[in-house]
Order: structure tokens, then sequence, then C-alpha cells
């Protein structure tokens, strides 16, 4: 039953990905939060990332440290998906990598329009 029911799914979900408005390569952040602004925009949406897991090199952090920076330019993606953050001064801001990569997948998937499909690669 279970081996079944999770090919079931699976196979209806992928046959949703055969018509989409646009399809993105890669699930790092930059993909997430494409997806998530297209699906805003009433794009239909496929991610594929060849990994097992999404997030990319995000989940590393800045030297192998879980904290990542952003420029005052680029703090209204964090703050759109509500990612805490902290002024670090001269236009920086720093925030957790693994809250920062969890919630632009989440908001992506939430936007309602996309899907994510991971695999691993041969």
């Amino acid at each position: 039953m279970v081996t079944r029911t999770i090919f079931g799914r699976f196979s209806k979900e992928f046959q949703d990905c055969f018509e989409v408005d646009v399809a993105i390569a890669g699930g790092g952040p930059a993909g997430l939060t494409a997806a998530k602004y297209l699906s805003n925009a009433g794009k239909k949406v496929v991610l594929f990332e060849r990994k097992l897991a999404i997030g990319g090199g995000m989940w590393g952090g800045g030297m192998t440290f879980p904290v990542i920076v952003v420029q005052e330019r680029s703090k209204y993606i964090l703050d759109d998906v509500r990612i805490n953050v902290k002024d670090e001064g001269n236009g920086y801001y720093s925030a957790d990598s693994i809250e920062a990569i969890t919630k632009l997948c989440s908001s992506a998937i939430d936007a309602g329009k996309t899907q994510i499909s991971t695999r691993e690669p041969d």
C-alpha cells in the first residue's frame, strides 16, 4: 500500500509538470525566489532540482557557518517571506541560513502555483 500510494501520488503530480508556464532548473535561493515571484504573478511554475534536497549552498551559510549576509537592496526578499534579519550596519543584514532556505522554499510552494521536484543525480 505504501509503495502504491507514493508512486500514485508522484505520477499524478509529475503529469502536472507537462504543461507549465515556467520551468526552473535549480532549487537554490535564486530558483526558489524566482518560483515564488512568478507564482505570485499567476504563472504555473515547476522547479526541478537534481539533488535530493533544495537550497543549494545556502544550507552551509557563509564560511560553513549557518549565517548569510545580504545587502540592503536585497533585504526586501527576506522581509517578504518573514525571515528574521539583524541590521549589521553599513547597509548589510544577516540572517540564519537554515531559516532563510526553508522559508524561501515554503513561500514558493505556498504561492500556490509552484511544484518542486527533486531527483538524486544518476
